[in-house]
């Protein structure tokens, strides 16, 4: 997975910082128009980035306290009907990566303040807020706060998930052993450690067979391990089919739920050597 970041935008700029602005927290809203969503983000020492082209809303920056870290998100108004009064709030935050459904299905189960969904690898995380009963502008504010935060809180655990995956020591990996046909070559056949694998037979065949060439490159910062087996801790290792989700193809079990992502390694192994396994996109 990559590491993602915000779409729509550049990070790295300079805002001046602006003080919060409390003033208007009692005023009961029952409909935003513009100039109300763009003083929510600003209120909040957000710096509005522009207004939502053709829509009533805006895309704004959220920075981090303690870090230059940036946060772009998007506040639109709907159920407007042609008016620029609308009777409900959309706050979204949009992540570029290799997002899948289940992802999603995870975050939307620990956190029931946000929706998250993925489409086309990215990852959308929405907060809908009805306001023709009416809500105080310091109860709009706080959602918006609500949703940044856990919208933090998913994009340092993608982050973290991520670091961990491409900075495994040595001793985390299992080389395997030397018994394929090109091994002590000085090149690395193992297809786990190339980005490419699957296009390349060989190297299939090589997983876990290539040990001292691919561990003497790895070991010299030449390598990156681009596939993790994981281990055989699944409740249904060693049955002969593979029950990682993360994989496509006829040797995948029917098994939906993530219970078993680097879990299953050796039926996983087997599959894949044999070719009826695709690797995770």
């Amino acid at each position: 997975m990559r590491l993602f970041t915000a779409s729509a935008v550049a990070l790295g700029l300079s805002f001046s910082a602006m003080a919060e602005d409390t003033s208007r927290n009692e005023e009961l809203a029952s409909s935003l128009n513009q100039e109300t969503i763009r003083f929510i983000a600003e209120s909040l020492d957000h710096t509005v980035r522009r207004d939502i082209e053709d829509q009533i809303g805006v895309l704004a920056v959220y920075q981090e306290d303690e870090s230059d870290n940036e946060l772009v998100y998007a506040m639109q108004g709907k159920a407007c009907q042609d008016s620029p009064d609308c009777l409900g709030l959309e706050i979204y935050i949009i992540y570029e990566g290799d997002f899948t459904a289940e992802q999603a299905n995870d975050i939307n189960q620990r956190w029931a303040a946000i929706k998250a969904t993925a489409n086309d690898g990215s990852l959308y995380l929405t907060r809908y807020l009805i306001l023709d009963q009416g809500q105080t502008i310091g109860n709009i504010r706080t959602n918006v706060l609500n949703a940044l935060a856990i919208a933090e809180n998913v994009g340092d655990e993608q982050n973290a998930g991520a670091e961990t995956q491409t900075t495994l020591s040595v001793s985390d990996i299992d080389f395997g052993e030397d018994s394929g046909a090109y091994i002590n070559d000085g090149a690395c056949d193992d297809a786990r450690f190339e980005e490419d694998g699957d296009l390349w037979d060989y190297q299939r065949s090589h997983v876990l067979n290539d040990a001292t060439d691919c561990k003497t490159l790895y070991e010299a910062g030449e390598l990156t391990l681009f596939l993790d087996f994981g281990d055989n801790s699944g409740e249904y290792a060693n049955d002969d089919t593979c029950d990682d989700n993360r994989f496509t193809g006829e040797g995948r079990s029917i098994l939906e739920t993530d219970s078993h992502v680097k879990r299953d390694a050796v039926d996983c192994i087997v599959a894949y050597r044999a070719g009826t396994l695709n690797r995770p996109e």
